[in-house]
């Protein structure tokens, strides 16, 4: 598990489209192999300062390994490549995209590029009212009061209206119609899926796993039932994905990738078996519809068999580390594949993206970031 640092920056936004610019920001510092761990609510408020359109700001904690001064010039360059340059005589102003470096664990400094804590922070309700909602208990080092105090004491009278968490979902949808997620068993793929359908209100196409009755028996003896499993697996999904296709679809999210065939058979079959069935699935793939982008999930095989425990389903009981591990190897070399639609490897070991809301956001993230980066 990461510890959580003490790291908090600012953004905001209030020209352009306010919101993309601030997940756009998020993106590129995710880039530079910053971790969000966490993020506040987006609030509409009132310019600070000067008159202008109105904002939108967030707050958001941080994990990195670098210096403060390396994350205050990180934070410049994503500015500059969002479109904005500080000058020095850059007064207050309208902005496509403002980020700052609130405070750095304890430390205070005072140089002519980075002031640690942020001066002024405790006179915002804009960076107040955020803040407090990641880190109620976080004290200012040098006022010695809490955020909690601070907002309490602020005299600014500005009114900072939040949207509800899920604001922040990125427009994924605009660039992938068909988003297909895949990765090993336990991964999460149908969880995600169905939480992915439920923000955007898409359509789900899900995989009737359940429905192969040749698999409790594989599991107990794969070498006497791999074949049997593998072919009910590939006609019946290819069953399915015409079946769900007949009708025309705006946008589709679907917990599995037809090529998964591929990857089990080449692990249960022997090779003989495996190239007539290479053959079948060939013939078979060619008629149906590609995913527009393909999310793939990778965890530790020990998250994995965690996973699986934790669902309890009867038959996946006696699924093996060894099996697991061989199964990822043939993702990983499916992902050499020079598909014909991009491919997103996300990291989940640490990722509770079914409780944790920021967790999931971090996920949308990632693949919106692949429609600009």
């Amino acid at each position: 598990m990461i510890k959580k640092k003490q790291i908090f920056i600012s953004l905001g936004s209030n020209q352009g489209d306010r919101l993309v610019y601030l997940i756009k920001a998020l993106c590129l510092l995710e880039a530079h192999e910053i971790k969000v761990i966490g993020l506040s609510r987006v609030y509409e408020t009132p310019p600070w300062g000067f008159e202008s359109t109105p904002f939108y700001n967030a707050c958001a904690q941080l994990h990195t390994n670098v210096s403060p001064q390396e994350l205050m010039q990180i934070l410049l360059k994503v500015e500059k490549h969002l479109g904005r340059t500080r000058t020095e005589n850059t007064g207050y102003a309208a902005r496509s995209i403002d980020l700052d470096l609130l405070c750095f664990e304890e430390v205070i400094l005072n140089s002519d590029i980075l002031t640690l804590p942020h001066p002024r922070l405790e006179l915002r309700n804009f960076v107040l009212q955020p803040l407090e909602e990641i880190s109620k208990e976080w004290i200012h080092p040098v006022l010695n009061k809490t955020v909690s105090e601070l907002r309490e004491q602020s005299s600014d009278t500005a009114v900072c209206k939040p949207f509800p968490f899920s604001f922040w979902s990125p427009p994924i949808f605009k660039t992938y119609a068909y988003i297909a997620i895949e990765g090993n068993i336990g991964i999460g793929k149908s969880t995600l899926a169905q939480q992915i359908k439920e923000q955007y209100s898409v359509e789900l196409h899900s995989e009737r796993f359940t429905n192969n009755p040749y698999l409790p028996l594989f599991y107990k003896d794969p070498q006497k039932y791999a074949l049997e499993v593998e072919t009910f697996f590939l006609n019946d999904r290819v069953e399915q994905m015409v079946q769900f296709w007949k009708e025309e679809k705006a946008s589709v999210v679907s917990d599995y990738f037809i090529y998964k065939s591929l990857v089990f058979a080449a692990q249960n079959l022997t090779s003989l078996d495996f190239k007539s069935y290479e053959k079948q699935f060939s013939s078979l793939v060619t008629k149906l519809n590609a995913p527009s982008l393909l999310v793939y999930l990778q965890a530790d095989v020990s998250h994995l068999m965690r996973q699986i425990q934790k669902r309890g389903r009867p038959f996946e009981q006696e699924i093996k580390e060894d099996y697991l591990r061989k199964i990822d190897q043939g993702y990983e070399n499916l992902m050499q594949t020079n598909f014909s639609f991009p491919v997103v490897k996300i990291e989940v070991d640490e990722l509770n993206f079914e409780a944790d809301t920021t967790a999931f956001q971090s996920i949308l993230r990632k693949i919106y970031a692949t429609t600009f980066l």
